[in-house]
C-alpha cells in the first residue's frame, strides 16, 4: 500500500513539475539539478561510509575478545589475580557483564569513541585506549555527559546496564 502512494505522490510532483518548469529558463534547471545531485547524493555517501565503517569495525572483531573473556572466567573467578584484564579497576567482572558491556558499547558508544577490544574506531569522542579511565570515571561520564565537552548526551546509558559498560570499558581500555 505504502508503494502505491509513493508511486502517485511521484507521478503528481512529475505531472505538476512539468508544468511549473515549461516556464523556467535553462539555467535554473542546470541549478535544480545540482542542488539535487548534492543535496542527496552527498548525504547518500556519508551514510553510506558510516554504516559500512560501523559494521564492519564491530562485526569482525567480536570472535576474538570472547575467546579472552573467556580465559578470564576461567584463570579469574577469584578476582582475577594474575590476568590484565583486572588491572583496570573494573572490579573483576563475570564473563557475562563483560559481554553485555561491550555490546551495549558498540551499540551506544562505538559510534564516537575507539576501543580496540569493541572493533570500534569513533572520530569524536576520546580514544578510550590512550584514556583507560577507571569504572568510575566512565560512570560520571555517562551520568553527566562526558567531560565537560558538551558532545556527549548525559544518561546515554542508565543504571545496571551503565555499570555494565562502565566494568566493560574499564576492564579493556589499553589492553
Amino acid at each position: 500500500m505504502d508503494v502505491l502512494w509513493a508511486l502517485l505522490l511521484i507521478g503528481v510532483a512529475l505531472f505538476l513539475g512539468g508544468l511549473l518548469l515549461r516556464s523556467l529558463p535553462g539555467s535554473w534547471l542546470a541549478f535544480g539539478a545540482v542542488v539535487v545531485v548534492f543535496g542527496l547524493g552527498i548525504p547518500a555517501l556519508v551514510i553510506d561510509d558510516h554504516k559500512s565503517e560501523s559494521s564492519g569495525g564491530g562485526g569482525g572483531a567480536a570472535a576474538a575478545p570472547s575467546e579472552t573473556t573467556t580465559s578470564t572466567t576461567t584463570t579469574g573467578t577469584t578476582g582475577g589475580g594474575g590476568t590484565k584484564k583486572s588491572t583496570g579497576g573494573g572490579g573483576g567482572g563475570s564473563s557475562a557483564v563483560l559481554a553485555q558491556g561491550k555490546q551495549l558499547f558498540q551499540q551506544n558508544c562505538g559510534t564516537c569513541h575507539t576501543l580496540a577490544d569493541a572493533g570500534t574506531n569513533g572520530k569524536v569522542g576520546p580514544v578510550l585506549d590512550q584514556v583507560k579511565p577507571d569504572k568510575q570515571l566512565v560512570l560520571s561520564a555517562l551520568k553527566n555527559g562526558g567531560l565537560g565537552s558538551g558532545t556527549m548526551p548525559a544518561n546515554i546509558v542508565t543504571g545496571a546496564d551503565a555499570s555494565a559498560v562502565a566494568t566493560y570499558v574499564s576492564t579493556v581500555a589499553g589492553k
